[in-house]
């Protein structure tokens, strides 16, 4: 007899969430078994609340359902625990049982709190982009003389009272802010949590966080301790810096709830307090923070301090219909480790190199006198002389903390600022200097890494560890484009990205709450923005610049994203939330083709005209952008639009059709039968007309462009006569462009698949291997630690621009790398059955690829040695596979560990 185990409960895909408005939660486990071919035959849930009182009970179902388990008629009352437990049986008759747990927020209970402010000074709001210039969003901050940021407002501390009676039973605090801020009770902090309430679209969705606090308060006096900044609310951010993209003036909403042994409770609210202000002379998100710990107010958030020069809170109304507890895991430093080492400059400045371009904070004791200025500047590459080098160019981009020391030893890091970087030019620093005097925090979205993916080649792994440092340092929050320059919800990076993103992480509940932006700056005509949260100077910007709200690939992110968490993790319920936004999306799309036309319209026949009604052919797109051939060795703005302008035409119909053919797997997901038949005929209508308007005979486009025929190519937009020859042009291309990749954004997601799908996977194997630039390796041989924004950041004589050097969009690469050359892939939503196929002709001596998909640990780890191959699976409980290798025939088989010899 096998022995079985259940394990890792969770409640919404998170290990005991506290304060989370979810009505009908979802469940999930996983099975381990020594035993193999094991499936679940039945389960039975319980849900406890905190009273004891058993308020579900399933009662043995028979199902092999194991993840996304839901509860019919289950009844769950505001701000309380509930234990669960599930009991499973198999099909060698084995049991096991196990227990977790989750806490509900507050759903519709109103506050009684009110949103209180600190006496300050309102920040001046900028131009929110409206008189900008391409120049002036790309001003070299290098170029800027010193600045005093008399024009930046202090931090502002608050205390407030919690008088605790004896048989304290639970207290819990309900916070959230116009700002940022952090919590402490009686001096201590209830968890690491970082920049809340994060960044969302405020004026739709402010999350507020849930405290436990119970085991804080001390006898009767206590005081509640909060720090509150500028943040995304009225600090400098996105591409333009503008501050108060959503007010002038910062504030707190702060609910404590005491709930004692006898069964009262008492209710504790943030008008009570008192602020003032103190060490934090300046904070802003981007810019830095400045700190003079001769300011420091020791125990501040302790009972004990005077606070009686302290201003009172006054109450402000603002709407209070766009609260809702966080969803997902906060942010946290998810690494902590030393820096590399100290440099000495060829001019003879101290530059910290931490070894890592990643998005975090830099933490460090010193021993000195009091009122030494020390000052920090970050950024991530040094010149071609080894000098540092400020590679942010815009306003408001300075990522410099100043402080100023007290006497003794002290140590800092600082509380509302993070950066992206991996080099500080050091200033002011007194006496000797050392790397044991630094931490670097690395700050990123918590979530647990699932993936592993190594192999014999040290340069693709050193890729793999770009991906992944790229994919941690632009998911803090919302999944941004870059960590430095505007940390900005770009749609179309994550739409290219996020299959990568859900096999490296558990990225299930941060894009889920991600979306829910989405939906909330969705336009009332459909369109999704380019960006999310769209913030007040992006919208400036769309307008000045280019026109549009949208484009084509980054609107599709609202289709894309969900397609990605339903294919990694089996969660049709992300599908389920966007259905409504995919579809007005579609409508956008479909309004467009069917009521706005290109120049020359009315002079076309009418077989063109009718045609043209399913192309997207009018509007501003980024189309392919950021095509090598077109920016390398042009870092500016107008090279990038360039890409646009000459593929638009091309891509947004190629980009329609994509999103059609999706929507014929989201509706037939979902048992949308009558949609998803509208959809495969929209999609058909669409490749016809396609394939009549821009494609010739001989396989040829008139955009002759890699990345034009790599995007027709996948979706099918070409007919199966052509297809041998558009395909064959394409590889003559890369042959002609030094066997170098020339796709961008849209288009390099799709192309290693496109040459496999097609015969040519020797060529595919080529350009993974490449080193010449463009290529994923010639940034890996220049020395890069994550995924440039551009190739050729770095060019071949070592001249270093001003790109960003983490972004993650091009290492969308990675999906393809643990699904071909690892070889490893879902052939079911969420991995529910398996397909192990390696290729073990990609070049690789070995190679080992595993997730933790939502049933457990997959792996295949295969090597070769002596003419044959050893290819050895695993394959988690209550799931089946299929085993496709060369000179056998395909092979299903079920949970346990495997191993097969293949002769080569």
């Amino acid at each position: 007899m096998s022995i079985l185990k259940v394990k890792s409960l969770k409640v919404e895909n998170q290990n005991y969430p506290m304060g989370m408005d979810c009505t009908k939660p979802r469940f999930s486990w996983e099975l381990a078994s020594d035993g193999k071919n094991i499936v679940q035959t039945a389960y039975n849930l319980i849900v406890i609340n905190e009273e004891g009182k058993r308020i579900a009970d399933t009662g043995k179902i028979d199902s092999d359902e194991s993840i996304e388990v839901t509860i019919a008629d289950l009844k769950l009352e505001p701000m309380t625990g509930y234990m669960v437990q599930v009991t499973v049986w198999d099909n060698e008759g084995n049991q096991a049982v196990t227990e977790g747990g989750f806490e509900t927020g507050r759903f519709e209970t109103a506050w009684k709190a009110s949103w209180a402010e600190p006496v300050q000074i309102p920040t001046k709001a900028s131009n929110l982009g409206g008189n900008l210039t391409m120049e002036s969003v790309l001003e070299n901050s290098n170029s800027k003389k010193e600045r005093d940021f008399s024009e930046f407002q202090p931090a502002q501390y608050i205390r407030i009272p919690l008088k605790a009676k004896k048989g304290l039973k639970k207290a819990r605090a309900y916070v959230t802010a116009h700002g940022v801020y952090r919590l402490e009770v009686n001096g201590v902090r209830p968890d690491d949590r970082e920049f809340a309430p994060e960044n969302t679209s405020y004026a739709g969705i402010l999350q507020y966080q849930t405290y436990n606090i119970t085991s804080l308060l001390k006898g009767e006096e206590n005081i509640a301790g909060i720090i509150l900044g500028d943040g995304w609310w009225t600090g400098r951010v996105g591409m333009t810096g503008d501050s108060c993209q959503y007010g002038e003036t910062i504030g707190l909403l702060f609910e404590a709830i005491l709930t004692y042994e006898d069964g009262t409770s008492e209710v504790v609210t943030g008008e009570a307090g008192k602020s003032s202000t103190g060490p934090i002379v300046f904070s802003d998100i981007f810019v830095g923070e400045k700190y003079d710990a001769r300011k420091e107010m020791q125990n501040w958030s302790c009972p004990e301090f005077d606070d009686s020069k302290w201003k009172p809170l006054h109450k402000v109304e603002y709407p209070m219909n766009n609260l809702v507890g966080q969803y997902g895991e906060p942010v946290r430093p998810i690494r902590i480790f030393e820096p590399k080492e100290i440099i000495e400059t060829p001019i003879g400045e101290t530059v910290l190199d931490v070894g890592q371009v990643l998005a975090g904070q830099l933490e460090f004791t010193i021993d000195a006198p009091e009122g030494i200025q020390i000052k920090l500047e970050h950024s991530e590459v040094l010149d071609d002389k080894g000098n540092y080098y400020n590679n942010i160019i815009g306003v408001n981009k300075e990522q410099t903390e100043i402080y100023i020391t007290k006497e003794g030893k002290q140590t800092y890091r600082p509380v509302f600022s993070y950066h992206g970087f991996r080099y500080i030019r050091i200033s002011g620093w007194p006496g000797a200097i050392s790397v044991k005097d630094f931490k670097v925090y690395a700050l990123s979205s918590e979530m647990r890494d699932i993936s592993e993916f190594t192999t014999s080649n040290l340069k693709i792994n050193q890729l793999q560890s770009n991906i992944w440092w790229s994919q941690v340092s632009n998911t803090l929050s919302i999944p941004t484009d870059c960590p430095q320059r505007e940390r900005a919800g770009w749609t179309g990076d994550i739409m290219a990205f996020s299959p990568t993103l859900c096999f490296n992480r558990g990225a299930n509940t941060f894009l889920s709450r991600w979306m829910a932006n989405v939906r909330t700056e969705q336009l009332e005509n459909g369109a999704i923005p380019m960006i999310v949260p769209y913030l007040e100077a992006y919208k400036a910007m769309a307008k000045n610049f280019i026109g549009s709200d949208t484009s084509c690939g980054w609107g599709d992110a609202v289709i894309q994203v969900p397609v990605a968490v339903y294919k990694a993790y089996g969660d049709k319920r992300i599908l389920e939330e966007n259905y409504t936004a995919m579809t007005r999306w579609m409508n956008y799309i479909a309004d467009r083709v069917q009521n706005n036309h290109p120049e020359g319209y009315e002079e076309w026949d009418d077989e063109r005209k009718a045609r043209s009604h399913y192309l997207w052919n009018t509007d501003f797109h980024f189309g392919d952008w950021l095509v090598p051939s077109m920016v390398l060795g042009n870092p500016d703005g107008m090279a990038m639009m360039k890409t646009a302008y000459a593929t638009m035409a091309f891509v947004a119909p190629a980009y329609y059709a994509f999103s059609a053919k999706s929507m014929v797997e989201v509706a037939e997901a979902l048992g949308k039968t009558k949609d998803a038949e509208n959809y495969r005929d929209l999609y058909n209508k669409i490749r016809e007309a396609f394939i009549k308007e821009y494609v010739h005979d001989d396989g040829t486009m008139d955009a002759d462009l890699q990345g034009i025929y790599v995007i027709a190519l996948k979706n099918g937009l070409v007919s199966d006569e052509v297809r041998p020859k558009m395909a064959a042009h394409l590889c003559k291309m890369i042959e002609k462009n030094r066997g170098c990749l020339d796709t961008g954004f849209l288009s390099v997601l799709f192309i290693l698949d496109v040459l496999c799908e097609n015969g040519y996977r020797n060529e595919a194997y080529k350009l993974i291997f490449q080193n010449q630039c463009p290529s994923w390796l010639y940034e890996v041989e220049h020395g890069a630690t994550t995924i440039w924004e551009s190739w050729g950041a770095i060019e071949e004589d070592g001249t270093v621009s001003t790109y960003s050097y983490n972004h993650y969009a091009f290492g969308c690469v990675g999906e393809w790398m643990y699904r071909e050359m690892g070889g490893l892939k879902a052939a079911e939503p969420g991995y529910k059955k398996i397909c192990v196929a390696p290729a073990l002709d990609c070049g690789l001596l070995f190679a080992r690829v595993s997730e933790h998909t939502p049933y457990g640990i997959a792996s295949v780890d295969w090597k070769l040695e002596n003419g044959k191959a050893e290819v050895k699976v695993e394959i988690p409980v209550n799931t089946t596979a299929e085993v496709i290798l060369p000179g056998m025939d395909k092979i299903d088989i079920g949970s346990g560990f495997y191993v097969f010899e293949v002769k080569l």
